[in-house]
């Protein structure tokens, strides 16, 4: 057993510092059309809490870096210019007893308007930051929205303001939850409001509060029923809800009557709580500006702490100039006084020293003082000579106590080494360009948890209908025959009348047997080709057949007599022991803000044979979405229908995600 000693003088074990949840940190992201100035009144609000919270005087219009005397507190400021659009990033630093908290706020004013984003943490993992004083100093000098206005209290709406709020809930911008809140029957309704603005005040710039009228309620839960909020309650939708999406009635999630009948204090804890859990669990990536800005920004931080650290070369000439201009400016410093004094004054010549001479002196003895006066004269010129030198030499601006002293320190002062600082700085900015790349990859996996999520909830809701359903069909079938009821024996999937799957998209593009199977392939061969270089395994490549395949199983239905409805409904209840993709891979058509839009109407129009449409032309709608990459590359097959007119489908489109308002939102 070891011993004590040997124990104690173990090297501890440090533990590997837990990850900060993401629903603990204050994050909002804003953005304003207003006219270019809001970002100095932005930059004065900021100035002033600073100055009133912090202590700190801060000019933010320029760059700068200013702390307390302590270091307890500071704040950095730094400004880019990007083609017509500036940018302040602003990050305060603040450590009390409770940890270090960092404030950071960006925003960038453009011709058109632009953006604020504020984030705000702290350094000890397990604190909830709240919210920081200065957001609601921003809304109130500045229009900022998330499609619509955001406002520091809750927002009454009226049973005309409905229709708003549905935009508002089922828009495809809106990154920030809504929380919908109903009032009680027997509660004034003044007081109810009075009550969700105290419960709210903490989820200013991270959610739109909604409080609801009497009767605007009650036209709300008509309207969607099970996604609508009941009396007394609070409800969240989150971005990208769908009020006619089964889904929502999961992903809406409440806080009852148990939850708000506490202190008001705990309840809009809890609310704050439930905002950022809910915000946490189902995040929006930032628009790639954003990011790219945040990024300018860290490699400026990190530039002016490589100049900070980097002493600048200055040769040994330049040093000289540099003490002979001040020697010079010392000079007429000491001279103009004596010059002021002496002005309009004669000049009178210097007194001749009067030599005595005793008649008792020797005159041996006063020529040999004489000669000694002079050696001592010539050996004071030749020190002062010396001292002149060593002072010029060195670059002093004296040889007083205090000019030697602070050489002696700088002689004797540590100096790093300045390879290891540039080693340091190296490995900083290459950790720094390593840091965006996993942003990027946490970015995509984020948002291919968020689709996988989101799949995973309707197949089960799919899945547990579809198991009443046959629970239903069975029992009806065992009232007249018991034995046919419980007889099913699964014979397997069925199988793709497409056949195997190609090796690769150059092969599929170049499949001249699929007409046998009435599917006329319009899409431009080089987009199918060009889609080798993003399917790195072959996924896509197997859902998209799996699509077509579907495509050809539909088409054999239709002509057998055994179908009559759409693709769509296909994919839902189509005969038993057709292949099919599940109905979540396939869209009938497409939003009404990509129909309007012309740019995405134009996306869509495809070519056809001019048999089909003389233009050779018609807009594709409907369309599978077999696979997704990332977020911001996911597959997609567009079609035209047309096995009752001439027994085919025209495939116009198999690549990249067209054109949309969702794809134009990330890459914003």
């Amino acid at each position: 057993m070891a011993s004590p000693a040997l124990i104690a003088n173990r090297p501890r074990m440090e533990q590997t510092p837990l990850p900060r949840p993401a629903h603990l940190d204050y994050e909002s992201f804003w953005t304003t059309e207003e006219k270019p100035g809001w970002l100095d009144r932005v930059l004065d609000q900021a100035a002033t809490w600073l100055r009133d919270r912090l202590g700190l005087d801060v000019d933010l219009s320029v760059d700068g870096d200013v702390h307390t005397p302590d270091h307890s507190k500071r704040a950095q400021t730094l400004h880019r210019t990007a083609s017509k659009s500036r940018g302040v990033r602003l990050r305060v630093w603040n450590t009390n007893r409770d940890g270090t908290f960092i404030v950071t706020v960006l925003a960038v004013e453009s011709l058109r308007g632009g953006w604020l984003q504020i984030t705000v943490t702290c350094s000890d993992p397990s604190r909830v930051v709240r919210k920081p004083a200065v957001a609601d100093q921003f809304l109130d000098v500045v229009e900022f929205a998330d499609v619509t206005a955001l406002r520091s209290q809750s927002e009454y709406t009226s049973v005309e303001g409905l229709e708003a709020l549905e935009a508002l809930i089922g828009s495809p911008d809106r990154r920030l939850p809504v929380i919908v809140a109903a009032p009680l029957d027997d509660v004034p309704f003044d007081s109810w409001n009075a009550l969700v603005d105290r419960w709210t005040t903490r989820t200013v710039g991270i959610a739109h509060v909604i409080s609801l009228a009497p009767h605007a309620a009650q036209e709300f839960a008509s309207r969607h029923r099970l996604h609508a909020v009941l009396p007394g309650t609070l409800r969240t939708y989150p971005a990208g809800a769908d009020l006619s999406d089964p889904l929502t009635a999961k992903t809406a999630r409440w806080l009852s009557h148990r939850s708000l009948a506490d202190d008001d204090r705990a309840v809009a804890k809890t609310i704050e709580s439930f905002v950022r859990q809910h915000a946490a669990s189902q995040p929006l990536s930032l628009p790639s500006a954003a990011r790219e800005w945040s990024r300018a920004f860290d490699r400026i931080a990190s530039g002016k702490l490589r100049a900070a650290v980097t002493p600048a070369p200055v040769s040994l000439s330049e040093r000289r100039e540099l003490f002979a201009t001040r020697q010079r400016e010392l000079s007429e410093l000491r001279q103009a006084p004596a010059l002021r004094r002496d002005e309009g004054a004669q000049t009178a010549p210097p007194p001749v020293p009067e030599v005595l001479t005793a008649p008792e002196a020797p005159i041996q003895e006063i020529e040999h003082l004489r000669r000694e006066l002079t050696a001592s004269q010539s050996a004071l010129a030749a020190s002062t000579q010396s001292l002149r030198t060593v002072q010029e030499t060195l670059m002093l601006d004296g040889i007083d106590e205090e000019s030697l002293l602070g050489l002696l320190e700088l002689a004797t002062r540590t100096v790093p080494d300045q390879s290891a600082i540039d080693t340091l700085l190296d490995t900083n900015d290459s950790l720094q360009t390593r840091i965006e790349g996993l942003e990027e990859d946490v970015l995509t996996e984020r948002s291919d948890k968020i689709e996988a999520r989101k799949a995973l909830s309707r197949l089960e809701d799919d899945y547990g209908r579809a198991r009443r359903e046959i629970e239903y069909l069975r029992s009806k079938v065992a009232e007249r025959n018991p034995e046919a009821a419980y007889s099913f024996t699964d014979q397997g999937a069925p199988q793709n009348p497409l056949g195997e799957c190609p090796a690769t998209w150059e092969m599929l593009a170049d499949r001249r047997d699929l007409s046998d199977h009435g599917i006329i392939l319009t899409a431009s061969v080089k987009k199918i080709k060009d889609l080798e270089t993003v399917d790195a395994d072959g996924s896509a490549l197997t859902a998209a057949w799996d699509a077509l395949g579907t495509l050809a199983a539909y088409r054999n239905a239709v002509r057998a007599g055994t179908w009559d409805r759409d693709v769509h409904d296909f994919c839902e209840s189509g005969p038993l022991g057709q292949f099919r993709v599940p109905p979540n891979k396939h869209s009938r058509g497409e939003t009404g803000s990509t129909k309007q839009d012309n740019r995405y109407r134009k996306a869509r129009l495809l070519p056809v044979p001019s048999s089909v449409e003389q233009s050779g032309m018609v807009h594709m709608w409907a369309h599978f979405k077999p696979y997704t990459w990332t977020s911001e590359k996911r597959l997609r097959i567009h079609y035209h229908d047309q096995v009752r007119s001439d027994g085919a489908i025209y495939v116009g489109h198999v690549g990249e995600h067209l054109p949309s308002a969702s794809t134009t939102k990330l890459h914003r």
